[in-house]
């Protein structure tokens, strides 16, 4: 007979017994598909967040050109002034614009009238990423044209969803804020972007433009050789050129852009496409790395004991002449078929967990990607479980190797668990209890962090409090005097609802959303700062306490001098806490817009409990200048908020209706309490909390088991011994304690090695911790008590069959 066909006698063999023996097989299995479902749904998302290549052709020349953020260095932005020069760069194939972001638009698809969010951009932007269309077309010159006819493309998705797919919808008249735009093409499903996009509506760039709000994105296609630094070089040349040349002081200008950061080009997997998770997934990864190398070290345990049942069978085997090598085939062959079920499982473990996550993981973080497992994560984890359950096997050969098959022949099988056997199972068991404490202290520190954040005070009172955006139909609503008058017909519409206390609108909610727009202070010097418009009101309404003055009035109208409300930060910061009377000065297109504080109130978190406040000012919804409000339309809608008495709640039909009878087929979106808002700004460590928390509970899970199944075992070997303890005149409760003590030497080791495996990695931790150290007492002390709590049930049931034994038939020969 051949080798193979030994081999595949022996592989055979052994995958009958096994099967015939259920428990066992499904205990291995399922240990090791937990740990694989586990570190496979988290390498899934990295590897759609860090390791797939981009969908478009030759992505690795595609960049973004244009100013580099101080804040943020993986993007840059520029205006419409330096579009024409940036296309025309040698470096260069092709150029389009788009806006720097998305915003909600207002549209009527058969009448009805919603909310979709739209992504403003020329042709040239479209064709530069190289995808054909789905169906349709991109926008042709006439649409491309400044005044020329306007045309939407629709995503994929939304083509779907609300057109069901439907290829005639090409050609169609599509109501966009009140006008006909006509649907000229479908993206592709490949087409990817972080954040999401329903439409693009043509942008229609002036090539002879002079604007230099930096508002706008260009993403370039440089020509084959052509390299980054190269078309950094020739951007940065192009837009300081520019600068300069209509600077009033050239010479104050080439200084300033001396000690500042050159406008470059970025590619666009550091730029637009640059993962946001930080070392989020990495640290998610290596948790779930923690969680399958417990499940190896306990599958490891479960082969071992395993390999014991055939130790009088190899004997046998090993004395009529077999080899080490056909000896230790049955092992591998029950090795293979477990890793085989067990990555199976793992991935619809993995499938499962990815579908309950989807939810939660933010969409910036997958660069548009679904959450899903990808097939480079489905050949992971085929090779990670048969690798991982084939190093278990070995270990338990290498181990079976040992053992002395003359005395297992003498003993007719009964041997049992030697020292040295014993001493395995511990050292496995202690091993798991050290990687489980490492989980446990981080899901303490996570815990501790979430519960810091939530009690930071805001700054505003978010109980009670309902909120809904509102983005005025451009066509029935074109100047900011009209917006004003719809804003304050919607607002006394509410405050007529029952249960409502107060109402009013602003262009931002106090937490989870920004706008900036500069402001000169009294000394000349200008600032970026936190600007808010607000209706009369609506401090009141989200909780703001005015602490100096007065807020904005019904009587700031648009005939009265302009007025101002600041944050305390920024009375602080700018006028050394006395700002009332001081006047600050904004740009509002070709004028400047004079603005007199009359009032002080009190600082809002405005980035989340995280961070602190910043210096804001607000001024009256009534009081704004058309140039500031088109150009603040195009970036974010109106947000209403409500306070409602205790006990009261306004649903979206109520609040649709209320709005319905104002204004007639204007949409509202994004209905949510302020509480849901504020709740919003700790997503982050919610999700650090919730993943590295699952992760910990399953490591607490296997280290009990491997834990419960080694002190069974061991109580089971040396359940002779206890019957002769017993009778010799050992009570159960010296028994009971024997066990448990020896249980507890294994959790007291494994605790002391896992704080200081723990306090090695804390640094690791520190950058996602607030208000809490690493070396938390707290989260260390609730550890070590779940620990040992968990390590005094699973020891319990061992212990208190040893110290069951009773004498006569412990003592019985067989």
């Amino acid at each position: 007979m051949t080798t193979a066909a030994v081999a595949v006698g022996e592989f055979r063999q052994a995958w009958r017994g096994l099967l015939r023996r259920p428990a066992f097989f499904l205990l291995a299995t399922f240990t090791l598909a937990l740990g694989l479902g586990a570190v496979t749904a988290m390498f899934a998302l990295l590897d759609k967040a860090l390791l797939q290549p981009l969908p478009f052709p030759h992505a690795d020349r595609l960049v973004t050109l244009g100013f580099v953020d101080s804040e943020n260095p993986s993007m840059n932005s520029v205006a419409p002034v330096y579009y024409a020069r940036l296309k025309a760069i040698s470096s260069v194939e092709s150029a389009g614009m788009a806006m720097g972001g998305s915003a909600d638009i207002n549209i009527a698809p058969d009448d009805h009238a919603e909310v979709a969010t739209a992504w403003r951009a020329d042709r040239d932007f479209v064709a530069t990423f190289g995808l054909p269309m789905a169906i349709g077309r991109n926008f042709d010159d006439a649409e491309n044209r400044p005044n020329g006819p306007r045309a939407v493309i629709l995503s994929d998705a939304f083509w779907r969803s609300r057109f069901r797919a439907d290829p005639s919808v090409v050609g169609r008249t599509l109501q966009v804020e009140g006008k006909g735009m006509q649907i000229v093409g479908v993206l592709p499903k490949t087409f990817r972007w972080p954040q999401h996009v329903d439409l693009i509506v043509s942008m229609q760039p002036d090539l002879a433009s002079t604007d230099s709000s930096m508002n706008q994105m260009i993403v370039a296609r440089l020509k084959p050789g052509a390299t980054v630094a190269g078309a950094s070089a020739e951007t940065a040349s192009v837009m300081t050129s520019i600068l300069i040349a209509s600077s009033s002081n050239p010479e104050r200008m080439r200084e300033a852009l001396a000690n500042s950061q050159p406008p470059a080009a970025i590619p666009i997997t550091r730029s637009i496409f640059a993962s946001t998770t930080g070392n989020a997934l990495w640290l998610f990864l290596g948790a779930a790395v923690c969680v399958l190398s417990i499940a190896v070290v306990n599958l490891a345990g479960l082969v071992f004991l395993r390999s014991l049942s055939r130790t009088h069978a190899s004997a046998v085997r090993a004395a009529l002449g077999s080899s080490m090598g056909r000896l230790s085939l049955p092992a591998f062959a029950e090795g293979l078929l477990i890793g085989i079920v067990g990555a199976a499982g793992g991935l619809v473990f993995a499938w499962i967990g990815l579908r309950l996550l989807g939810g939660f993981v933010p969409p910036a973080w997958l660069r548009g990607e679904d959450v899903s497992l990808t097939g480079t994560s489905v050949a992971f984890a085929g090779i990670a479980g048969i690798g991982a359950a084939m190093a278990a096997t070995l270990l338990a050969v290498v181990r079976g190797r040992r053992r002395e098959w003359r005395s297992q022949l003498v003993g007719g099988g009964r041997g049992g668990l030697s020292r040295e056997d014993g001493r395995l199972g511990r050292v496995l068991v202690v091993a798991q209890i050290a990687v489980a404490v490492v989980l446990l202290v981080g899901a303490a520190l996570f815990t501790r962090t979430l519960r810091e954040l939530q009690s930071v005070p805001m700054g505003f009172a978010s109980h009670g409090v309902t909120t809904f955006t509102l983005s005025p139909v451009k066509a029935r609503y074109p100047t900011s005097a009209d917006v004003a008058v719809l804003a304050r017909g919607v607002i006394d519409r509410l405050l007529r609802s029952p249960g409502v206390e107060a109402a009013g609108a602003s262009t931002n909610l106090p937490t989870g959303t920004q706008l900036n727009w500069p402001i000169v202070l009294p000394n000349h010097s200008m600032i970026a700062g936190q600007y808010r418009i607000v209706s009369p009101g609506f401090l009141d309404a989200v909780g703001i306490p005015l602490l100096a003055g007065r807020g904005i009035a019904e009587t700031d109208a648009s005939t009265a001098d302009p007025v101002c409300v600041v944050s305390a930060s920024f009375a602080r910061e700018y006028f050394g806490g006395d700002a009332i009377g001081h006047a600050v000065t904004m740009p509002a297109g070709e004028k400047t817009l004079a603005l007199r504080i009359v009032g002080v109130v009190g600082d809002v978190r405005q980035f989340g409990p995280a961070e602190m406040a910043p210096p804001i000012v607000y001024t009256a919804l009534n009081q704004v200048p058309p140039p500031i409000w088109a150009t603040l339309r195009d970036f974010g809608p109106l947000s209403f908020a409500l306070r409602l008495h205790p006990g009261v709640g306004l649903d979206d039909g109520a609040l649709r209706k209320a709005v319905e009878d104002v204004a007639p087929g204007q949409p509202i979106s994004n209905v949510r309490t302020l509480d849901a808002v504020v709740a919003s700004t700790t997503d982050a460590q919610r999700l650090n909390l919730m993943l590295v928390g699952l992760f910990a509970g399953l490591a607490l899970l296997l280290a009990s088991v491997g834990l419960y199944a080694v002190m069974s075992v061991g109580v089971a070997a040396h359940r002779h011994d206890y019957g002769v303890r017993a009778a010799l005149g050992a009570t159960r409760r010296r028994l009971l304690l024997t066990v448990l003590r020896s249980a507890s030497v294994q959790v007291g080791l494994g605790l002391a090695i896992g704080l200081a495996l723990a306090m090695a990695v804390s640094r690791l931790l520190a950058s996602f911790l607030f208000g809490v150290k690493a070396f938390d007492p707290l989260a260390i002390g609730s550890v070590l008590l779940v620990l040992g709590t968990c390590g005094l049930l699973a020891s319990l049931p061992p212990a208190w069959r040893a110290a069951r034994v009773k004498p006569m038939q412990a003592l019985r020969v067989d």
